[in-house]
């Protein structure tokens, strides 16, 4: 795609990426977004009333917490109708189309908890286009 290594092969928003070609209008507002999380460990090993300093500590916690906030705007959706100083009608100069693509890819998340001990994944995506 664009920005992620896809090329406009004839130059009138056809892109092309591993083989695939996707058409986007020409006169169209285009965003094209991509985002990929690597992979995320967390372990946690919790010790016992067994051990001395065990039950002072309360339980281990492994956690992975991820947010994603991520907003696109293809831009400004100006008024169609145009007119000259005279008020003649000139021609449509937007036709207010837009797109938007967005890839999110979260990879694998591990949170591994032995003993007593407690372990978590919280992902929360929050995604706007405008």
């Amino acid at each position: 795609m664009v920005g992620g290594g896809g090329t406009d092969i004839l130059g009138d928003g056809i892109f092309e990426t591993n083989g695939d070609a996707i058409s986007f209008p020409v006169i169209a507002d285009t965003n094209v977004d991509s985002v990929q999380i690597g992979n995320d460990k967390s372990t946690a090993f919790g010790m016992g009333d067994g051990f001395p300093f065990g039950p002072r500590n309360g339980p281990a916690r492994a956690q992975n917490n991820l947010e994603i906030k991520k907003n696109q705007r293809s831009g400004n959706c100006s008024p169609c109708e145009t007119y000259d100083e005279e008020g003649y009608y000139t021609g449509c100069t937007d036709a207010c189309l837009t797109v938007n693509i967005e890839h999110i890819k979260v990879g694998n998340r591990e949170a591994l908890a032995f003993g007593s001990a407690s372990a978590t994944n919280n992902i929360k995506i929050v995604s706007n286009q405008v």
